[in-house]
């Protein structure tokens, strides 16, 4: 990581990016704590208006992923990427007026869908300028890339976990109001807004310091921007043929059918724990919850967040000696027996163990599958598998969140998380059976 941080462009760009993704965390911990005081004050039902923002958050992904490289790659990524942020800074800043002053639900989403829309194209732009921040064509630059995603990595993590603890505080702390900050989640947005806003300056610092790589034909007038906006289309609906490609492909794959399946399985129980789990959290002990509030969710994603980086290194040392399915199987059936048994306790230390427990199955799942598609698929059509496996991940997320969104209206939270967790404890046990003679890793 040293080669890396050697460069101090590179240095301030982690910092700073550093600071923006914890202000993601903290936003996402700030529409919670509001989505919990707009249930309170104006009978809005948390867990449908939880799915209903799932949606949301997905869809930019599932429908302008295939457009937004495309355009990315004919602008200028700085230029991208500090208009993206600039636009979140007012955006999140807006977020308590309209959501306290107004009260409408759709206003609200509609800023959450730009919010997202602008985190697709940011994070686009951000990654394809990484090479030109440690002066890749230099001696040593394949080493000096590697550096720099290890030490993003390793911050992006810690910034995760961070944004997550302390994010419950800063929206919960009763201390806000001494201020003239009320409600008390209006200071996140505001602190979310400060963040982006450290990332706009620091690119605007290194600007003139950072390669850029060239555009792709940049667009110069409407005729070419009417030409790319056809490109867009017909590369949208290009998706679903490579999507038909890549199902062709897994059905002959065991390996890749075995990815795919993990996926579903995945989706079902993230979906589950952000619906059904986090208000159960928020939600006072006579309304059948743990009364923790929000910060008692950035408490238990910090659980989950210490055992995934746990497992992550765990698995990285010792992960080669054991097949990748079995572990994978192994860490969803443990994850559900997590989920059975969070349906039923009030416990809150036992809560935090369930959630470290289930932080330690994250990793290795996420790596095993990945490692898997790696293996069996040739390199020239390993991206089109893996782009259309998040394609597929984010679709199947946002129906499953919005059907158990509805679900709540007629089955409590708590059952609809126990047959989640037996679901997929069952779908894991019968999978050691179907895979113990098959070749899938």
């Amino acid at each position: 990581m040293l080669s890396a941080l050697k460069k101090p462009k590179f240095l301030v760009f982690s910092i700073t990016q550093s600071a923006s993704l914890f202000g993601d965390k903290l936003d996402y911990m700030a529409m919670l704590a509001l989505f919990a005081w707009l249930s309170a004050r104006g009978g809005w039902d948390q867990s449908r208006a939880i799915a209903t923002l799932a949606v949301v958050g997905a869809l930019p992904t599932v429908i302008f992923a295939p457009a937004a490289g495309l355009l990315v790659d004919r602008w200028d990524r700085r230029k991208v990427m500090i208009a993206c942020d600039s636009v979140r800074v007012l955006l999140v800043a807006a977020m308590p007026f309209v959501a306290a002053g107004l009260g409408s639900m759709t206003l609200i989403y509609a800023i959450a869908f730009s919010i997202f829309l602008c985190g697709l194209l940011f994070n686009t732009a951000r990654m394809s300028i990484l090479p030109g921040l440690v002066d890749a064509e230099e001696d040593l630059g394949s080493q000096r890339i590697l550096a720099a995603n290890s030490f993003i990595n390793l911050t992006g993590r810690i910034a995760t976990l961070l944004g997550m603890v302390l994010g419950g505080l800063i929206v919960d702390w009763s201390g806000w109001a001494r201020i003239g900050i009320r409600p008390s989640w209006s200071a996140g947005f505001y602190v979310d807004a400060l963040t982006y806003l450290v990332s706009v300056v620091g690119l605007i610092v290194i600007y003139r310091q950072v390669h850029a790589p060239p555009c792709e034909r940049p667009l110069r007038s409407l005729p070419e921007a009417a030409s790319t906006l056809r490109m867009m289309l017909a590369r949208l609906l290009g998706v679903f043929t490579d999507l038909g490609d890549a199902w062709k492909l897994i059905g002959r794959t065991p390996s890749l059918l075995f990815v795919y399946a993990s996926t579903v399985a995945f989706v079902a129980l993230g979906a589950g724990v952000l619906v059904l789990f986090i208000p159960i959290i928020q939600l006072p002990a006579d309304a059948g919850g743990l009364g923790l509030g929000t910060r008692g969710v950035g408490l238990v994603a910090g659980a989950g967040s210490v055992g995934l980086i746990l497992s992550s290194v765990g698995y990285g040392a010792i992960g080669h000696r054991v097949k990748k399915h079995a572990v994978v199987l192994a860490a969803f059936l443990a994850c559900s027996v997590c989920a059975v048994v969070l349906s039923f306790t009030s416990s809150v230390p036992i809560v935090m163990v369930g959630a470290a427990i289930a932080g330690l199955g994250l990793s290795p799942i996420y790596i095993a599958t990945d490692t898997l598609v790696h293996e069996s698929v040739p390199a020239g059509i390993r991206g089109r598998v893996f782009s259309n496996r998040e394609w597929v991940l984010h679709v199947c997320f946002a129906i499953n969140a919005f059907l158990l969104g509805q679900l709540t209206r007629v089955v409590p939270r708590r059952s609809l998380l126990l047959v989640i967790g037996a679901l997929v404890g069952t779908a894991s046990v019968v999978g050691f059976f179907v895979t113990r003679k098959k070749n899938v890793g």
